[in-house]
């Protein structure tokens, strides 16, 4: 009997409170579902401008706490250019926190734009793109192929200390390569791993002060390949097979 008093009155007070709360509901939805006035910006912003993702969030000011599409909200975050992730979430009571990865630039891809290490193409909104970068190039639409062969050939040449500073394809898939910033390689269209590695290991065997003037490589020869050196003072670069 006494299980059934207490159930009872449970069952009462659980009913009152959802009654109380029903015909209070306006006044106590603020405090329960308060609106987003606050934008909380994470992650090492060095391209994006901050007010650029403040402008993508700002429809969700004044949104309840717990309305926010998160899952939309990131998917607008990402397609901003620059952002190659990001994480959305709520901070009580106001607060929608954006914490963003930015795209790593590995590479130029011809006159102003930058290419990603995901193969993204990025036309910069900066006023200076970093002349250092690698300089790629090719036909339309070919940056995933040019990439792709950029970090495979790379790894033939830094065993070497060399560094692969521009790298362009012809419409007909024909490399050439820039070493250093004062080699040209003409690799031609086949067996490119294997011509740059003879002449990675030629390179290798040369004194440092014959490496420095190796002007232009022309590696199309098969098993063979011809170097002309730059001029020295006492006259003209001689070629060499």
């Amino acid at each position: 009997m006494k299980r059934m008093l207490l159930l009872l009155l449970v069952a009462t007070s659980v009913a009152n409170a959802a009654l109380l709360t029903w015909r209070h509901w306006n006044d106590l939805a603020p405090g329960l579902n308060p609106p987003l006035t606050r934008i909380e910006l994470g992650g090492e912003l060095l391209h994006l401008p901050p007010e650029e993702i403040r402008t993508v969030l700002a429809p969700y000011a004044g949104t309840g706490f717990f309305d926010v599409d998160l899952d939309l909200a990131r998917e607008q975050v990402e397609s901003l250019q620059w952002v190659e992730s990001a994480a959305v979430g709520r901070r009580w009571p106001d607060t929608l926190s954006v914490r963003v990865n930015e795209e790593t630039v590995i590479a130029r891809w011809g006159e102003n734009q930058l290419i990603t290490q995901r193969g993204t193409i990025i036309g910069p909104a900066i006023t200076e793109i970093d002349q250092s970068l690698p300089l790629l190039g090719g036909p339309p639409d070919s940056h995933f192929d040019v990439m792709r062969q950029y970090l495979r050939l790379n790894q033939i040449l830094s065993p070497a200390g060399l560094r692969l500073t521009g790298l362009s394809a012809s419409p007909r898939r024909s490399w050439r390569l820039q070493l250093n910033g004062i080699t040209e390689v003409v690799l031609g269209s086949e067996d490119l791993v294997s011509r740059l590695q003879r002449y990675v290991d030629f390179y290798r065997r040369q004194p440092e002060h014959e490496r420095l003037r190796h002007e232009v490589a022309d590696l199309r020869y098969g098993s063979q390949f011809s170097i002309r050196l730059r001029e020295t003072d006492s006259g003209a670069g001689l070629a060499r097979r």
